[in-house]
């Protein structure tokens, strides 16, 4: 397990030889968790939460609850000023994170210390212009030093993650490329060939947010079975068990994200709608 604390991976830098730093884990949690999951014929939940939203002790609880909440893998969007394609609801999650003075180093030494408190997965969402600004390759690495298992780093266009992926695959990250409705079939091999751990599969175009309804996948997942065994991840609009039913009727997970930021709002107790939420949402997942 990648609990290597980041005073720890700090100092072995500084003793370190110029060399490339050895590749932390042997084997990818998000493997190992999508694995588990095909192996039983069971569907992965993954909710996404603001990091540092409503509070860093806020991220902390929810991620140490969601194994007990039925989700097995979750991502932490890193705050951003000007976020990508996300909606009002995130977009003023992230605001109201940064006003409060969360940092990237004080999410980042959350996830350390929650680390050891589940077997989750964790996947950092990040916008390219924060990994530019910390250096690239060393802040994949600083990722996986904290105890992030995977990256998604949506406005990343393919030059710039051909020079993050040998860092990604010597740090056994998974990394996965955004699809969406309107990725023409000449450019589907590309996004695939460059995913680590999962396929991201965007179920509608525009910016996130609850939907009413969700549109059938299947053909386009159909289309990416045909390049790739990878597990398929389907996210933006889904936020009702009836959804997360839906998506998982063809993809191995679901990912939940404005619905349940919604629910965190500071003036509720953020942890146990969270909690509670991830719960009722895991109810539409197949039993198997």
């Amino acid at each position: 397990m990648k609990s290597t604390s980041l005073t720890a991976a700090q100092t072995a830098r500084s003793n370190a030889s110029p060399d490339p730093p050895p590749t932390l884990r042997t084997m990818s949690r998000i493997d190992d968790i999508f694995a588990t999951l095909r192996a039983g014929n069971k569907r992965a939940l993954m909710p996404f939460v603001v990091g540092g939203y409503p509070g860093l002790d806020t991220t902390e609880m929810v991620i140490s609850g969601l194994t007990d909440a039925g989700a097995c893998i979750a991502e932490i969007g890193f705050p951003f000023s000007d976020p990508i394609a996300d909606g009002p609801v995130i977009a003023a999650a992230m605001y109201e994170t940064l006003k409060n003075g969360t940092t990237i180093d004080t999410l980042l030494a959350t996830i350390e210390r929650v680390r050891p408190q589940t077997e989750a997965g964790l996947i950092a969402m990040v916008s390219e212009s924060i990994v530019h600004r910390r250096g690239g390759s060393p802040f994949i690495e600083e990722l996986a030093q904290a105890g992030f298992d995977g990256v998604i780093i949506p406005d990343i266009d393919h030059a710039a993650a051909d020079e993050l992926l040998p860092t990604i695959d010597r740090c056994d990250l998974a990394f996965a490329m955004l699809v969406a409705p309107t990725t023409t079939p000449q450019r589907l091999p590309e996004l695939i060939d460059r995913c680590r751990g999962f396929v991201y599969l965007l179920a509608q175009t525009g910016l996130t947010g609850a939907r009413s309804d969700l549109p059938d996948l299947s053909d386009r997942v159909a289309a990416i079975r045909t390049l790739t065994d990878l597990p398929i991840a389907a996210g933006f609009g889904i936020s009702t068990p009836d959804q997360v039913a839906s998506a998982t009727a063809t993809c191995d997970a679901a990912i939940v994200g404005s619905a349940l930021v919604d629910r965190m709002a500071p003036e509720t107790d953020a942890t146990a709608a969270a909690i509670e939420f991830i719960n009722m949402l895991s109810n539409g997942l197949p039993d198997g």
